[in-house]
């Protein structure tokens, strides 16, 4: 999703940048994945993908700390249910952005896109969703595919591919059970 400015040209008002979907989580997350900002180790095969974007709210503010775990398949559609290859998860910077390094996971049999799957916190619930690619043109046949979670891809300069998806996600509300100090923490 690109985001830029939210303020409605009609009426001149700040319009909500709509919510990133949920999506379902899929059997082969982990606790416990490293703090990186690149998924690539010895042995990782596959074409490489920098992901870049920010964590922003609904009003268009960022939010830096926000933690992102992403986990995927390797390049022939298994995943890695003992360790934490092609796991690992990174923080937003000051300016909300953050950075990860991975590779176009394979398909697998019964999905039909090559997707990655991400979580994202702020101060609020963890988003749950996944990512899937421009450059597969079979991802509109999935069946969890959803146009507003698609990364335009392209080719980087150096090699590779790159593409950047921003992610706007709910914070806590007086609403919500939080402490005092929960609430104050919101962007």
């Amino acid at each position: 999703m690109a985001t830029t400015d939210t303020t409605d040209s009609r009426t001149g008002e700040q319009a909500l940048l709509p919510l990133t979907p949920a999506e379902i989580e899929g059997p082969f997350f982990r606790i416990g994945a490293p703090r990186r900002e690149s998924l690539i180790e010895p042995g990782i095969t596959g074409e490489r993908l920098m992901l870049t974007g920010r964590v922003l709210t609904p009003e268009g503010k960022i939010i830096p700390q926000a933690l992102l775990q992403f986990w995927m398949s390797d390049d022939e559609g298994n995943y890695d249910g003992q360790g934490y290859r092609l796991q690992g998860y990174t923080v937003t910077d000051a300016s909300g952005r953050y950075q990860m390094e991975m590779i176009v996971p394979a398909c697998y049999e019964p999905r039909q896109a090559q997707h990655v799957h991400v979580k994202v916190q702020g101060v609020g619930r963890p988003l749950t969703t996944q990512l899937y690619f421009s450059s597969d043109a079979n991802r509109v046949n999935d069946r969890h595919f959803l146009p507003a979670l698609d990364v335009d891809v392209s080719d980087a300069p150096d090699g590779g591919k790159r593409g950047t998806f921003d992610f706007v996600i709910a914070q806590y509300t007086e609403k919500d059970n939080v402490t005092p100090e929960t609430l104050a923490a919101r962007v």
